[in-house]
């Protein structure tokens, strides 16, 4: 039985194959999951796979081949689920869905982010399934971090993906949103869907910890930088 403790779910959007490198060097994980063409991200990497899953539309016929024929030397034992093309859901929430029953400690989501902007929306949309849970789900590419909290949070400068940070709501409405230890510090107000007004803050010089606070909602965190 493979062991779900941290995840790597690869996406099938476009994914910068040198970022995924460097990234991978840093982090190990105890699964990946492909979501349908992230297998040929996947191959690319000459990463381990040990589930793919889709209804692979998009994959190169080749590479789908090559795993399913047990060819991949370090995959073998890797498993495959096929969706019907025609379905409810995109593939990376089946995959995460599919996650999710396995109880990961964390999990980690690359090519989320390039592409389409409708897969990113939904991407973004999903990760509450895993904050129901309580599971740390981050989307990360080479500029931005992606993360929803529904409840107050330490942020630490030494764990920052990039210089800048901004919040978004998730909810209709974040209320009495307290930010400390940032650059532009808030101390208590509502913030609406559609509003720009905590988008773009950073850490000042002389601190190393913030905290994020409120009352009711969901924030979208996105820690991120400049191209």
């Amino acid at each position: 039985m493979k062991i779900f403790n941290k995840t790597l779910i690869i996406s099938g959007g476009k994914t910068d194959i040198d970022f995924a490198k460097e990234y991978l060097e840093k982090h190990q994980f105890d699964t990946v999951v492909c979501a349908d063409s992230g297998l040929n991200t996947a191959y690319a990497l000459g990463l381990k796979v040990d589930y793919f899953m889709g209804d692979f539309d998009s994959v190169s016929s080749d590479v789908l081949k090559l795993y399913m024929d047990r060819k991949i030397p370090n995959s073998t034992d890797a498993e495959f689920v096929q969706y019907p093309a025609e379905k409810d859901a995109t593939d990376t929430e089946l995959v995460l869905d599919f996650v999710l029953e396995n109880n990961p400690s964390t999990i980690v989501i690359l090519g989320a982010t390039g592409g389409r902007i409708d897969h990113l929306l939904a991407n973004i949309g999903i990760l509450l399934k895993a904050l129901r849970k309580d599971i740390e789900t981050y989307i990360v590419d080479r500029y931005n971090k992606i993360f929803l909290v529904w409840k107050n949070t330490e942020l630490y400068k030494d764990d920052m993906w990039n210089k800048y940070i901004s919040f978004y709501p998730y909810t209709d409405e974040v209320t009495n949103l307290r930010l400390s230890g940032l650059k532009y510090e808030l101390y208590g107000e509502d913030i609406k869907i559609g509003s720009s007004r905590t988008v773009s803050n950073e850490f000042p010089d002389d601190c190393d910890k913030a905290n994020v606070s409120f009352d009711d909602g969901i924030l979208i965190v996105i820690q991120s930088k400049d191209k």
